[in-house]
């Protein structure tokens, strides 16, 4: 007795057939280049900023850390350079836990103005361009901060000086950029650090 019930299969079209194929082998090929870098976790990562545009060097001989009309403030290029560094942070998915500023307000307005955050205070991210028999203690003190954060607890964000950043990772930057630095949980080498520009802010290579 022969059955009617055929069961029919539409064989894949040549064109599919090789895109498949090429998808394949493609996939293939990139496998072996996944690096463990590559799959890094953004929690790990410190943008760590000086404060954007504020014309002039230094501190007026009056500077008082609570009163901004003493100090040199942002200028209105500085604010829009601020609101633009924040903007480009939430284009990159970053959200972070915690911003922290040095308590000048250059810097705390720095990061207000990028609105990703609540900001706190961190006196050791404050400027000791006037008083640099300080800065090795307060680099120190930074440091330990620093090494005692979650490596799986950020993104964090930090604004400070020209002086904190290049004690900290012997760099210089201009206003308004900065360094991403990686934790990485080894106390032998606590961070790795990557350059930020902030005309075009990319994440490190591997985030």
């Amino acid at each position: 007795m022969t059955s009617n019930n055929q069961i029919f299969i539409q064989p894949l079209s040549v064109p599919r057939v090789i895109l498949l194929t090429l998808a394949a082998i493609a996939l293939a090929l990139a496998w072996p280049n996944i690096s463990a870098a590559q799959s890094q976790d953004k929690a790990s990562l410190i943008l760590h900023l000086r404060h954007a545009i504020a014309p002039g060097g230094g501190d007026p001989a009056h500077f008082d850390v609570n009163d901004c009309r003493t100090q040199r403030n942002l200028s209105d290029q500085g604010r829009e350079q601020s609101r633009q560094i924040g903007a480009q942070l939430k284009s990159l998915g970053i959200v972070p836990t915690q911003v922290w500023s040095s308590q000048w307000c250059r810097s705390t307005e720095t990061a207000q103005l990028m609105n990703v955050g609540e900001v706190t205070p961190l006196p050791a991210l404050n400027s000791f361009f006037q008083n640099p028999s300080e800065g090795p203690a307060q680099i120190a003190e930074l440091q330990t901060f620093i090494r005692e954060l979650d490596p799986k607890g950020g993104p964090y964000v930090m604004v400070s000086h020209q002086v904190v950043i290049s004690g900290l990772n012997n760099t210089f930057v201009s206003s308004g950029d900065g360094v991403w630095m990686a934790l990485t949980g080894d106390p032998n080498e606590p961070w790795r650090t990557y350059p930020a520009n902030t005309q075009t802010l990319a994440l490190p290579t591997g985030f």
